[in-house]
């Protein structure tokens, strides 16, 4: 098969992960990386085997050799770089949160759509090992229905507290930044969310530094997330069934699952793996050759939704 080359905009931290996940695919290739500054994107290429280094975002879209683009810059600048990206003709990959307003998601989808291009926000979750067996067992209902589902997520240190995370105008804050992999999985799991509703803590620059959102779901299931970088907790999902639950710690990046059945675990589900990112790389590869637009595990019509959700969300806070 073809290889798809990659050009990546940014060296941002989350850039090797991505660069490994792809060298363990077997039809994608990083072709080149750039940074507003040529000494770093040149220093990282050297790092990491890569063959040419940009130091302009816009040189790396005009570079014939580049298929497809991965965009990790910071949320504010993904509506940008994305409709950049498509105009050029390169497929997209945009790291979450895809963009910040419905608007501009209509207009790039619409853009891929025109130019007959793939397009997608990179949302790990529903590809790995361990939820592919945990939906065969929703799906065959081995222990009833889902009833509830509780998402956590915590930190108090690193690049999420600090910098442009904590302000505003660069989109950040803890919704957006955590809100793909709640509603993702959510219905991955249990069916379409009909609302949500929210509240939130809020740190010095005014964006929120906690929040809880609960999910109203067909089949009446509620989901909720809790987010918080002012404290610790356990970090995981729980699935509630009629007649069990499955505990998932670190559930956007899980490998190991412990089914519980009257408080006793019953069942260790483990899928351990090299690189997380590598399943949903190369189901985009794979979406990409067969000439795919979307994908049909997370369209862009869901990321759609999921944006103006989190839009309506932090309305009802401003007006509070």
């Amino acid at each position: 098969m073809k290889q798809i080359n990659y050009g990546i905009l940014s060296t941002a931290s989350i850039v090797p992960r991505f660069i490994q996940g792809l060298r363990l695919t077997n039809n994608g290739n990083i072709k080149a990386i750039a940074s507003r500054d040529i000494a770093k994107s040149e220093a990282f290429a050297q790092k990491w085997n890569i063959e040419k280094a940009y130091g302009c975002y816009e040189d790396l879209l005009y570079d014939p050799d580049i298929d497809a683009v991965y965009i990790p810059l910071i949320n504010s600048l993904h509506y940008e770089y994305a409709k950049k990206s498509l105009l050029k003709n390169k497929h997209v990959i945009l790291e979450k949160p895809f963009v910040l307003h419905p608007e501009e998601a209509n207009e790039l989808a619409e853009l891929a759509k025109e130019r007959h291009l793939f397009l997608t926000e990179a949302v790990k979750t529903p590809y790995l090992p361990i939820y592919q067996n945990i939906k065969q067992i929703v799906d065959q209902k081995f222990y009833g229905n889902i009833q509830y589902m509780d998402f956590r997520q915590s930190y108090t240190g690193g690049s999420y507290i600090t910098g442009w995370n904590t302000m505003k105008e660069y989109g950040g804050g803890v919704l957006i930044a955590n809100e793909a992999y709640f509603f993702t999985m959510a219905e991955f799991l249990g069916g379409k969310v009909l609302s949500c509703s929210g509240s939130a803590t809020f740190g010095k620059n005014g964006t929120e530094d906690q929040c809880c959102v609960t999910a109203h779901l067909e089949n009446d299931i509620l989901a909720q997330m809790n987010v918080s970088t002012r404290i610790l907790f356990n970090n995981g999902l729980t699935i509630y069934f009629d007649h069990a639950k499955i505990e998932i710690p670190d559930f956007w990046k899980a490998n190991t699952a412990y089914i519980y059945q009257d408080n006793q675990c019953i069942e260790t589900l483990s899928f351990p793996c090299e690189y997380e990112l590598q399943y949903e790389l190369q189901y985009y590869n794979d979406c990409i050759q067969k000439g795919q637009i979307f994908s049909p595990v997370t369209p862009v019509e869901n990321t759609i939704r999921y944006i103006r959700f989190c839009n309506e969300i932090q309305k009802s806070w401003e007006n509070n």
